[in-house]
Order: C-alpha cells, then structure tokens, then sequence
C-alpha cells in the first residue's frame, strides 16, 4: 500500500505540470485549429519529461541533490543565481495563472464573485499546506486530480476516427491551412513547453527528498515519473482530441476555461459538469501548490538554508517565509489586474526560454560517473536526454519570435 500510494508524487507532478491552467485551454485550442496533426507533440512531450523527471529523481537519491543545487553546481553562483530568479518569476506568474483558474471554477460553482473566491481559495490553499505533511499534500491533489479522467471518457465516447488520430503521432513539419505555418509551430512549441514546465521537476525532486527515498527505490522512482507522465499525456490528449470533435466543426476558438470545461461535460449531462469542474479545481489547486512550494525549495536549496515541508516552521523559517510570499505575490498579480489567460502564455513562452539551463545540469549530473557511481546514466539514458536537449534549445529559440508574430496563438 506505501508503494502504492507512493505513485501519487508522480500523479500530483504530472496532473499538477500537464493538466493545469494552461494545458487545459492551450491544447482544447490547438485541437480546434488543427484537428489531431499535432498530438505528436505530446507523444514527444512525454518522452522528454519521463527522461528527466527520472533522471533529477535518481541524482536527488544517489547524490543527495535536488534541481537547484544541481543548477547551483554546475553553473555557478553567479549564472545560477539569474537562473534561480528566472525560475521563481515563473514560478509566481504560473501560479498566478493557476489562482486565477481557480477563482474561475470556484465562481462557475458557486456564484460567488471572482476576487471573493480568489481570496478564499488562496486562504484554504494556504492552510491545507501549512497544516499537512508533504505526503498527504501530494496524495490529496494527486488522487483529487484522478476526477480529470471524465475529460478521457467524453474524448472516447465522441467516437473519434481513431486511424486519424493515429496518424497524428507522425510529426508534420507544416499546418494544412495555408498561411498557418507560424501558428502551428507556436502551438507545437507550446504544448512541448507546457508538458516540461520547470517546477515539475523541481518539486518532483524536492518531493524524492521529502519521502526520503533510498537508491533501493530507483525502480519505484522509474514506475512513478512513467506512470505519473503516461496518465499526464493521456488527459492531454483526450484534451486535444475535444478540441477538435467539440470545437473544430463548430469554428469556436475556445479562450475561456469555462468554455473547455463544458467540452468535457457534454457527453454526461450536470453530474458530469460537476465532476469536470471538480477535477479541474483539483488539478489547478495541485498545480498552484507545486509552484508555490517550488519557489521555496529552488530558493532555500541555492541558498543553502534549511528546507523541508515536513520539519516544524521554527526549523524552516525561510521555507515557510518564501511559499505563503509567493502565493501572496500571485494573488497580488490577479488583483492588479492582469488576465490569467495572458498569465498562461507567458508562462508558458518564458518557460521555454529558461528550461535549457534547468534540464542541461540535470543531464550533466546524471551522466557524471564520479557522482552518480553505478547508477550514471546508461548510454541510451544519455543519447534520448541529448536529444531532448537540443529539441528543447531549439523551442526555447523560437519561443519568443513565434508569439510575438502569432500575437499569442491568436488565429
């Protein structure tokens, strides 16, 4: 049963990195542009973040060191400290998206005014992490976040022409539709971006400390980044896939996460809306949590002070100071203002522009024989991380020049 329920860090991390603010509305509209052509994308996707989120697992066990002390390491202080601010603004712009996704639901089920259930949300958010263990954390939003699958029914009960969405894992260099090139390769580099948002990294190898897992545990670190990721990538297919069956012959651009959540709704009648809201308000709320705590474990690991969610708050002082900060600096964001969706693209963008300086010390270290011991990297280990790598340098290039020309994904 531990081990068991031990997959639920990896359920969390996944659910929490692929299903969040951005996911959901980011490739619901993805799917309702170009129909099934860009599900290699995810395919793709899942590969890179299994690679590395088993790699940071297995360096935070063997070596003893988390993402940021990692990055610290091998890049330096100084360059490491760009790096880490880098890292924790997206960090508060994410989980500023994910707050104002969660206010939204908490409307939709309530009536209640968006900046009251903003409040209120932030408020129960804060007291469910200060009052529970880091394992209990996990085990919450990762098993709350399971009710997401309703989305995977409604994809499957549209009856979907399988052949075509088979035929959508083959990598297409260029969109159909004439003059849409751009928009695609925006899209294609998004949806890659938002399946390896740096705090699931983070917090996945913040998360393999707090559970003190042992070398022994390297085979359970394998099943749960794989199971975890698998589950992640299926959601967001089944996302794509509503995109295109609900949204692509009706000619509807979804922009709001109330428009995507119905999508998953239909096929079920008010139980099933219900049930999609409850698993995306679960899903959101994992997500707001994991960046929030990952900006407190990026900060304390680099600097060195003591972190942990499960030590009493005298003995982590700064942990505690730096996650409600960041919640509270999230929530200032939204009150100032400034639409969660333009908080999602951003996120999402300025995530690919930092990931190579997260995700190249993590292979450095995984690879280093004289750290890692017997439990390096195998040369196949190596040779898909490299790859990943230079895919991922490639995104992080194109990142900004293809929002800007696309002004944000807008056809």
């Amino acid at each position: 049963m531990k081990k068991l329920l031990g997959v639920t860090l990896g359920i969390m991390t996944a659910l929490g990195g692929f299903v969040d603010f951005g996911q959901i509305v980011f490739t619901m509209q993805a799917g309702a542009l170009f129909r099934f052509r860009l599900l290699w994308t995810i395919a793709l996707g899942t590969l890179a973040i299994i690679t590395y989120m088993e790699m940071c697992g297995r360096v935070a066990v063997v070596a003893k060191k988390p993402v940021f002390v990692v990055v610290r390491d091998c890049l330096g202080p100084r360059f490491g400290l760009l790096v880490l601010i880098a890292s924790n603004l997206l960090n508060v712009i994410t989980c500023a998206a994910e707050l104002g996704g969660i206010a939204i639901v908490v409307r939709l089920l309530t009536g209640w005014p968006e900046k009251v259930a903003l409040l209120l949300s932030v408020g129960v958010l804060g007291v469910t992490i200060a009052s529970l263990k880091f394992e209990w954390i996990e085990r919450i939003f990762g098993l709350g976040g399971l009710m997401m699958t309703i989305f995977a029914a409604a994809a499957f009960l549209l009856h979907p022409d399988w052949a075509l969405v088979a035929h959508g894992l083959v990598p297409l260099l260029t969109a159909n539709e004439p003059g849409q090139n751009l928009l695609y390769w925006y899209f294609a580099v998004g949806i890659f971006s938002a399946m390896l948002m740096e705090y699931e990294v983070h917090f996945y190898s913040s998360g393999a400390m707090e559970e003190h897992w042992k070398p022994k545990d390297l085979t359970e670190n394998f099943a749960v980044a794989s199971f975890g990721s698998i589950l992640g990538a299926l959601l967001t297919v089944a996302l794509l896939v509503l995109g295109a069956m609900e949204f692509l012959p009706r000619g509807i651009f979804p922009e709001l996460l109330s428009v995507t959540t119905m999508a998953g709704a239909l096929p079920f009648g008010k139980g099933g809306l219900l049930l999609a809201l409850a698993g995306t308000l679960a899903c959101l709320a994992g997500a707001a949590v994991e960046t929030a705590l990952s900006g407190a474990y990026n900060h304390c690991q680099f600097f060195h002070s003591p972190w942990g969610k499960n030590l009493p708050v005298k003995r982590v002082p700064k942990f505690t100071k730096y996650w409600i900060g960041m919640l509270s600096l999230a929530v200032l964001m939204l009150i100032s203002g400034l639409s969660p969706l333009r908080l999602v693209n951003a996120s999402v963008v300025f995530g690919m522009v930092v990931m190579p300086f997260t995700y190249y010390p993590i292979l450095r270290v995984a690879m280093n024989k004289r750290v890692m011991g017997s439990h390096a990297n195998q040369r196949g280990d190596t040779a898909i991380g490299a790859l990943v790598l230079v895919l991922i340098v490639g995104a992080a290039i194109a990142a900004v020049p293809l929002m800007v020309v696309t002004n944000f994904g807008q056809p």
